[in-house]
């Protein structure tokens, strides 16, 4: 077996006492974001970009974060875009200024061995420029590569920098040999900068919450709204192989195409909770196929537990007593989950709901009552203009009435 190479550019020395570091979520999500688009784009060059936070002291938050441009030089190495990278920062200080942000470090892809000399210029020159502390975030993609987890750390380690005294004269001598006399010199002593590994914890805001929840719910629909339809068009489009599809050929109709926002947010959820109820059901099964492979002689304890099976058969399995007792104690919390007096929890939601039930219905009767008085009002309006021209009539036909009388009287007058 072949020894394992030491990493130089890690210390061997501890990381500083006291020092703190708080990592949000968002940062996560664009770094993790900036890879996943790089490699879908088969980006060649290096995968860098700056660390926006806070430092109090030992404290330092990582809250935000944004992509850097990097340039190739001619030995091989990469170093930052400055123009690029101060009008970047300029605009994400003015965006961030309370509480005010600045660099607190870079992030790049580390291999699980630790940082190497290919990461150095870039290092030293966040160091030399903007922040003389700087830490680096390291993210292996090793670990996404090989065999993702449900439930695994975060494939991230966060390294701090510090300059440590190196014997080389001590060092060239150990490569010579022990065998030979040395020469006494003084110690000829250099400092090389060498990377330590820092503890973290998550912190996560309120605003980030929220922002994460949507981000959840939208990821949850995403696939529904632009899924069916664009595959159907594309395998449509390949079977063709250039010809025009004939006229007549319907259209594949996309079921979810009249529905809205929150009609998809809902299916959605409740595709959720079917895909966590199937698989509760498979692992509840799981159980109950081990719980039949167990020798009936011991279920039913005329025997004692066997390590193996007696004959290489494998009819029965052997019992395990620490998968036995995690079975308990998961059908004994059952009874948690599931109230004891079901009838009375019935009863209660039921008069829950129909209390709920109730008062809608004295919104809408009072709802009714306003528009009847509405309605009221504007036909005693109505009435009273019909009623006021009704007498304006009469009073005109009075007034032609008198008029024709006093003629007549007039003419018996005459004669």
């Amino acid at each position: 077996m072949a020894p394992e190479q030491v990493n130089e550019l890690l210390s061997s020395q501890k990381s500083s006492d006291g020092l703190q570091i708080a990592l949000h979520p968002l940062p996560l999500l664009e770094i993790s974001d900036h890879i996943t688009r790089s490699f879908q784009r088969r980006h060649k060059g290096a995968i860098i970009g700056a660390l926006l936070g806070q430092q109090n002291g030992r404290q330092i938050t990582i809250e935000y974060s944004f992509t850097i441009g990097a340039t190739k030089s001619k030995d091989g190495k990469y170093h930052t875009d400055p123009e690029s990278f101060i009008a970047r920062l300029d605009q994400m200080r003015d965006v961030h200024k309370d509480p005010p942000l600045d660099i607190v470090g870079w992030y790049t892809l580390v291999p699980k061995t630790g940082p190497s000399s290919d990461h150095l210029p870039i290092h030293n020159e966040i160091l030399e420029r903007y922040n003389e502390s700087a830490i680096l975030l390291g993210f292996h993609i090793e670990d996404i590569l090989a065999d993702p987890k449900p439930g695994n750390p975060l494939p991230i380690t966060i390294y701090e920098s510090n300059y440590e005294a190196e014997d080389v004269a001590g060092k060239d001598a150990q490569c010579q040999g022990q065998g030979e006399d040395q020469q006494m010199k003084d110690s000829d002593t250099k400092m090389v900068l060498r990377f330590r590994e820092l503890p973290y914890s998550t912190e996560t805001g309120e605003a980030e919450m929220i922002a994460m929840q949507y981000i959840r719910e939208g990821a949850a629909h995403a696939t529904r709204e632009g899924g069916g339809g664009g595959s159907a068009k594309t395998a449509a489009g390949k079977n063709t192989k250039g010809k025009k599809p004939e006229s007549g050929a319907a259209a594949p109709v996309d079921q979810d195409a009249n529905l809205n926002k929150d009609e998809l947010e809902q299916i959605s959820a409740l595709q959720t909770k079917a895909n966590a109820i199937k698989m509760m059901r498979d692992r509840i099964g799981l159980l109950i196929a081990y719980l039949e492979r167990l020798d009936p002689a011991y279920i039913s304890g005329t025997s004692h537990p066997i390590t193996e099976p007696a004959d290489g058969s494998g009819e029965y399995l052997p019992p395990s007593q620490t998968i036995l007792r995690q079975i308990q104690a998961l059908v004994t919390n059952i009874e948690l989950v599931t109230p004891a007096r079901q009838d009375e929890l019935e009863k209660e939601m039921l008069r829950e709901t129909n209390d709920v039930k109730l008062v809608g219905l004295l919104k809408d009767v009072l709802a009714s009552v306003s528009d009847m008085r509405d309605v009221g009002r504007k036909f005693a309006i109505v009435e009273g203009g019909r009623t006021a021209n009704k007498r304006g009539q009469a009073g005109i036909t009075l007034g032609g009435g008198d008029r024709q009388a006093s003629s007549l009287v007039g003419d018996l007058h005459t004669h």
